[in-house]
């Protein structure tokens, strides 16, 4: 399957438990709680990846922002084992990057795990440059790597992984 073979769209309360499963298969630490899920669905601007026929949730991203801030951030953004190298995460990030222009936003910020290097790897093919580390960072003592893109400057070319700007307008 390919990402249009997805469909892309807000989270509802309805997915919240779906939510919960996935990410505690796909994070080994700094799980969020049912009740957090819940208040981001309804305060955030979270997306999911559904099959179409199962409505099942095979990818989600999380962007968080001040009201008046520049920068969003990418609180967390995860895709199923089965459907990686499949676009979702990268349409994901496009949707992300189209939500926070919208907003009037410059900078996506976002944290990984130094030792996640597929994920590294993925968001350095998605524009993202390290700008920072934090030391133990993560509840099981991991440093995250910080990262940011600029999203006022247009991408030199469309990169292999598929992650481009989606301007609005």
């Amino acid at each position: 399957m390919n990402r249009s073979d997805f469909i892309f769209t807000l989270a509802t309360l309805a997915d919240v438990d779906q939510l919960v499963v996935l990410e505690q298969g796909l994070f080994m630490t700094d799980h969020s709680s049912r009740k957090n899920l819940r208040y981001l669905v309804q305060r955030a601007t979270v997306i999911v990846a559904k099959t179409p026929k199962t409505n099942k949730i095979v990818g989600f991203a999380i962007l968080l922002g001040r009201k008046n801030s520049c920068k969003k951030r990418i609180y967390a953004l995860g895709v199923t084992a089965s459907n990686r190298n499949s676009g979702i995460g990268s349409q994901l990030v496009a949707i992300l990057e189209n939500a926070a222009d919208k907003a009037n936003c410059t900078t996506l910020t976002l944290e990984v795990g130094d030792r996640n290097k597929a994920a590294i790897t993925f968001y350095n093919k998605c524009g993202f440059k390290q700008h920072g580390f934090r030391y133990g960072y993560y509840k099981d003592g991991g440093h995250a790597l910080l990262m940011h893109k600029n999203l006022t400057e247009e991408p030199e070319e469309k990169n292999r992984s598929g992650c481009v700007i989606m301007r609005s307008g």
